[in-house]
């Protein structure tokens, strides 16, 4: 079989793919213990998003660039991650 041209590599279920983030612990803090992103979380801000754990370390300079500090597993609907990727 042959590879398609691009493809994602990532922890997924049928619905779901698990992406990494990195945040400030403002928000990412809050956003593990609660199980949700809290009130300083702003749904329409530009973000980076991997689908490979090591990228988003390589990423965020291994937590320790300013404000992403704090790596977070995210899992989303596959839609989700398909509306970001258009």
């Amino acid at each position: 079989m042959e590879e398609p041209q691009r493809a994602v590599r990532a922890l997924h279920t049928a619905s779901t793919i698990t992406v990494y983030q990195a945040y400030s612990p403002e928000i990412g803090l809050p956003a593990v213990r609660r199980g949700r992103f809290p009130a300083g979380w702003k749904r329409d801000r530009m973000t980076w998003i991997k689908p490979s754990f090591l990228w988003m370390m390589y990423r965020c300079g291994w937590a320790t660039k300013a404000g992403q500090e704090t790596v977070l597993a995210i899992e989303i609907t596959r839609d989700g991650f398909e509306w970001a990727l258009r």
